[in-house]
């Protein structure tokens, strides 16, 4: 079974770290595309552990430091062999590398907020309720024009996901030499009285690395 960690450009060599089960760490090109990859004796378990998942996401962390761009690979399906893997990735060769160019140099930063004063609990009538919903959503549009609009000006790319009871989800693809400042904006953010804000990151971006992404 082959593990695939993330496709890189750029990558200067790997990381002194052993894969999934203790399996040597290899480097791959498929056509235009370079993938790094272990592979394994046994099929991925259908159960991933917290010890798979940080390792992963280790190896992940040290590709990123060395390569010029990376898509990071998400820890869970693998390929029988390498004639399934060339295939896989030989059908997405072009999505690929224009992900790879837009991702180039930049990390991602994830972002949750939620207005303090957002509706809780059951609501006594129906028309309570809608009043309610409507009251949340109107702090939810704030919070997107107030909080992830100038953050999103200060990324290359962002992705908002409208939650319930107010609450938005971000993520944002920002350039490396722009990390500081995007920090210490998110961090004026996280100091308001009247908003709930979680911000984390810098880390590999895997928000960013399929065709979901967008501005």
């Amino acid at each position: 079974m082959i593990h695939v960690y993330g496709v890189v450009e750029g990558l200067e060599e790997l990381p002194p770290l052993a894969g999934l089960d203790d399996a040597p760490l290899e480097r791959q090109r498929i056509g235009e595309l370079e993938v790094v990859l272990s592979r394994a004796a046994t099929p991925t378990s259908a159960e991933v552990t917290r010890e798979a998942v940080l390792l992963h996401a280790q190896v992940v962390e040290e590709l990123l430091a060395r390569s010029g761009a990376l898509l990071p690979a998400q820890l869970g399906r693998g390929f029988r062999d390498d004639e399934e893997l060339s295939d896989a990735l030989r059908a997405q060769a072009q999505e690929l590398g224009e992900r790879l160019q837009q991702v180039r140099g930049c990390v991602e930063f994830g972002l949750r907020a939620l207005a303090k004063d957002a509706s809780e609990g059951e609501t006594a009538t129906g028309s309570d309720y809608m009043r309610a919903r409507l009251d949340d959503l109107r702090r939810q549009d704030r919070l997107v024009a107030e909080l992830h609009e100038p953050l999103a000006s200060l990324a290359r790319e962002s992705t908002l996901h409208r939650g319930p009871a107010g609450e938005i989800r971000a993520a944002y693809l920002v350039e490396g030499e722009s990390a500081d400042a995007f920090r210490k904006a998110a961090e004026r953010a996280e100091g308001s009285p009247a908003v709930t804000v979680v911000c984390i990151g810098p880390w590999a971006p895997y928000s960013f690395a399929g065709t979901e992404a967008r501005r």
